[in-house]
């Protein structure tokens, strides 16, 4: 019955609402008093399209007395103005009546439902208690599009960024970039510095997990309403709240680290999600301080891990709660996983699903080395490669991100204000600079375009490992910028021509892929 009655009272509304309009459309003068709204522009239209978090334009003007009021509005104390929002139609739950903004020219990001609203700008003079209007039909569409994620830092806090175009999704219609959309569909940052971002596909619905050092949140891929708090993904929450990494792999697995423990999930059961299956106690174990880290490909166990302490590789074997030691090594391996002596910075999956891992001896003395965790007959030959990094370029200045490609031997890394591509199979390689930075730009953070392997049963992105994006940070602005730009997947060159950018983020610390 209330239903009835809210929807009675809503076309009563719209009825007395149209009363109000002259038959003369969106692009005539509306003469009231002395009051004129001009929409003659060329830009402004009678209807509008856009999906939620898109800014809507609408550059109308306003004439009182004869005078342009734009601009001087506080020279007009008898004038206010408001742009509202009315449902279309009968769709329950009616939605609200609600006011978006109180000013003439409306440019603003659109948090609306997505639904037919009917958008009406008002001017009233007080004076005289005499409203004009105008009206134009706004259609609020369903979704982020398919797109580029962006994890940043802004205020102390944690958000996320989207940029889409057609080199990551060709059935868009025009470039766009949103910013800040998690504290615009969850009216709040995420507390906490950015670590982690991820588009899973292990359980329907799919999520984006957003992952910060204070807090871990599972997403809605289109709305970015929050779906699962932290304690959400446990069978029983962890008293401390404290996200190291996470990691989700196309064989329905996931892997977290949090306060230094590990936790892993198997939805490989049919009918299994995120109602009937939850990350389990801390696994048990003989280890020191693990990394924040986690292979990204290690199909040969539930997860793989680093032991600072030990300075080795560990693994939790599948279906098991327990961090232990991986095989014995055979000879003539390029290292001994067991006994690797370095410490672990960061990652990346390359060719052949292999492991592409930063290590570091000493300062600023780096390797690569190239394992392979997914060979299920090859568990003692897990060392592939090993190679010395001290003749590259920009490591003293110490490295802040890397990224492989699978569709040739691919390596870029960032230090400082630079990129450089890394050739490691050449002799004494010394790294080549393929970009650099704008002056008081730092980069924080370099990644292709791809996602989780290769293979019939995972999804990739078009373009894979063709696209190269670059973030930086301008500590003096506070601005993050991404770069995106065109590479040759065998070779691994840069084609500078092709450079697009994206601004208006943090301090940026992770990229990544997600569909629609």
């Amino acid at each position: 019955m209330k239903i009835l009655k809210y929807i009675i009272l809503s076309i009563v509304a719209s009825l007395g609402l149209w009363s109000c309009y002259d038959d003369k459309g969106n692009y005539d003068y509306h003469d009231l008093d002395e009051i004129v709204i001009d929409s003659s522009g060329g830009l402004i239209q009678a209807n509008y399209s856009i999906s939620r978090l898109e800014i809507l334009e609408i550059p109308l003007k306003v004439y009182y007395e004869g005078k342009l009021v734009n601009g001087s509005e506080t020279q007009f104390p008898d004038l206010e103005f408001n742009w509202v929002v009315y449902q279309q139609g009968t769709e329950t739950p009616i939605a609200d009546r609600d006011t978006i903004a109180k000013q003439i020219e409306l440019k603003i990001p659109v948090d609306l439902d997505e639904r037919q609203w009917e958008l009406v700008f008002t001017v009233l003079n007080k004076r005289t208690d005499i409203r004009t209007f105008m009206k134009f039909g706004l259609k609020v569409n369903s979704g982020l599009s398919e797109g580029w994620m962006v994890l940043y830092e802004k205020d102390g806090k944690t958000d996320v960024g989207l940029i889409t175009n057609k080199l990551i999704a060709p059935d868009v219609t025009k470039e766009q970039e949103w910013v800040d959309i998690y504290s615009a569909y969850n009216h709040e940052s995420l507390a906490g510095k950015p670590l982690r971002l991820f588009y899973s596909m292990v359980t329907k619905p799919e999520v984006v997990m957003i992952v910060s050092d204070k807090d871990m949140v599972a997403v809605d891929p289109l709305s970015f309403n929050k779906l699962y708090a932290f304690e959400d993904l446990f069978w029983t929450a962890p008293e401390v709240k404290a996200p190291n990494y996470y990691m989700s792999f196309f064989n329905k697995r996931e892997f977290l680290l949090n306060d230094g423990k590990a936790h892993a999930v198997n939805f490989s059961t049919s009918g299994s999600n995120r109602t009937n299956l939850f990350f389990g106690v801390p696994c048990t174990g003989n280890y020191g301080e693990l990394a924040n880290w986690c292979a990204s490909m290690s199909t040969a166990y539930s997860g793989v891990v680093y032991d600072q302490t030990a300075q080795r590789f560990m693994c939790v074997k599948s279906n098991r709660t327990e961090v232990s030691t991986l095989p014995d090594q055979a000879e003539g391996v390029a290292f001994d996983c067991n006994n690797v002596g370095m410490e672990l910075v960061m990652s990346d999956y390359g060719r052949n699903n292999y492991e592409y891992i930063l290590m570091k001896e000493g300062e600023n003395h780096y390797y690569l080395l190239i394992a392979d965790f997914c060979g299920f007959m090859t568990q003692s030959t897990i060392g592939v490669g090993k190679y010395d990094m001290m003749n590259c370029k920009g490591v003293t200045e110490g490295i802040t991100s890397v990224t492989a490609g699978y569709k040739g031997e691919i390596f870029y890394y960032a230090a400082g204000n630079g990129v450089y591509l890394y050739d490691y199979k050449v002799s004494n390689a010394s790294g080549d600079p393929v970009w650099e930075a704008p002056d008081g730009e730092t980069v924080t953070c370099v990644r292709l375009q791809k996602y989780q392997g290769t293979g019939l049963m995972v999804k990739v992105p078009v373009n894979d490992c063709e696209i190269l994006y670059i973030a930086t940070y301008n500590e003096s602005t506070g601005n993050g910028t991404v770069y995106q730009l065109k590479v040759n997947p065998s070779s691994g060159a840069v084609d500078k021509s092709s450079q697009k950018e994206f601004s208006g983020f943090g301090k940026i610390k992770d990229m990544g892929w997600k569909m629609n």
